[in-house]
């Protein structure tokens, strides 16, 4: 229940799936720590398909939040090689005698002497161990290039978008995959060492299950507080077609592919919109509200910002938000009545957290210290 809000968004839903599968893992795992053999033996294979379902399904958590605004079945190949060795050990299970599962349990789960030989069921199910590991270590690998991949996408989608970015890039997310491929580092040392050593040593178990249970909860958390994704940013570019519709300005006329001198043209009207309009004191200003001001599309718009002003939308808009700060912050009238939340206000910031960030990464201090030495120096 921990991710489900109000919204319901897609993503949200299949994450907290995603914390079931992890939660039934967590059961397999203590019934192997509790010696729970008969158990444990049911749920051999069920530990199996959760483990390899964690990241196929995280990666697809990532899409669902950067590419894909619903589910999409066709990328259930993802999940398809841990099924298939789940089957692969749930067969050997069904044909192992009593004996050979006993053997396999006590000599190769929990370590213990006097099974050797092993039946070649048994070796199978040992190949199997050998598999789940390299096909984990695969995953790992892979879910997390393409998870950081991704992310630096979309990222770089809502920073050309939206003037303002606070909560809705995936920044944050980042450190959960980070989380994640803690976690499963954990369970590689843990696996690479024996969980049956931390049987013997239990005050040792604590300390990957504290790092495991953190990341876990940590993920939980930011996810949950993550409320922007694809589907949001979807709703606005839709929301800007119909709007370009109902205007009557989807017309050929705005569909030429400018050249040099038009991009050129194009950028004059662009910083008179800046400059003389000061359109970015609207602190939800878009891309698309300027193409539309424009008259034009929002891909020519983001060509000028990008190849004649060598920038990001959201970069240009706060650029011209904090001189234009640094203005009321250097009058001594401005500065003396305005509070620092009300010059945000006043700049175009939609909060004062959000100034205080833009402001000291482009001016290298905070609003309040640049008013102080301002202050002093004008003393």
């Amino acid at each position: 229940m921990l991710l489900i809000d109000k919204q319901k968004n897609t993503s949200k839903k299949f994450f907290a799936f995603l914390l079931f599968v992890i939660l039934i893992n967590f059961f397999a795992h203590a019934a192997y720590f509790n010696h729970e053999y008969k158990l444990y033996t049911l749920l051999d294979s069920v530990w199996i398909l959760t483990s390899l379902l964690i990241f196929p399904l995280y990666y697809y958590y990532i899409r669902l939040l950067t590419t894909d605004t619903k589910i999409q079945y066709k990328w259930s190949w993802l999940v398809l090689p841990s099924v298939l060795l789940t089957i692969y050990s749930v067969v050997i299970y069904v044909l192992m005698t009593p004996a050979e599962v006993e053997s396999f349990i006590q000599a190769v789960m929990y370590k213990k002497s006097g099974y050797e030989p092993y039946s070649p069921l048994v070796r199978l199910q040992i190949l199997r161990g050998h598999l789940f590991k390299a096909l984990f270590f695969i995953q790992i690998v892979l879910s997390g290039y393409f998870g950081f991949k991704l992310m630096d996408n979309y990222n770089k989608k809502v920073k050309a978008f939206y003037s303002d970015i606070g909560g809705k890039d995936l920044t944050p997310m980042k450190w959960v995959l980070a989380a994640f491929l803690l976690a499963s580092l954990v369970s590689l040392v843990v696996s690479s060492i024996g969980k049956n050593y931390f049987i013997s040593h239990p005050l040792y178990l604590f300390i990957p299950s504290v790092i495991y249970s953190g990341c876990i909860f940590f993920s939980g958390y930011v996810s949950y507080m993550q409320l922007f994704t694809i589907e949001h940013f979807a709703r606005n570019v839709n929301e800007y077609e119909f709007n370009k519709i109902f205007n009557g300005k989807k017309t050929a006329a705005h569909y030429y592919i400018p050249g040099l001198d038009n991009l050129k043209s194009l950028r004059d009207q662009l910083i008179y919109l800046f400059e003389k309009k000061e359109i970015f004191k609207n602190p939800e200003l878009k891309i698309t509200d300027v193409s539309l001001l424009l008259k034009t599309n929002r891909t020519y718009v983001s060509r000028v910002v990008n190849e004649e002003l060598n920038t990001s939308f959201c970069d240009l808009v706060n650029s011209y938000r904090v001189t234009y700060a640094e203005e009321l912050l250097r009058s001594p009238l401005k500065a003396n009545s305005l509070s620092i939340s009300e010059i945000a206000r006043m700049s175009g910031f939609s909060s004062e957290s959000s100034f205080y960030r833009v402001f000291k990464n482009k001016k290298g201090v905070s609003p309040s210290a640049f008013k102080q030495n301002n202050r002093t120096l004008s003393g």
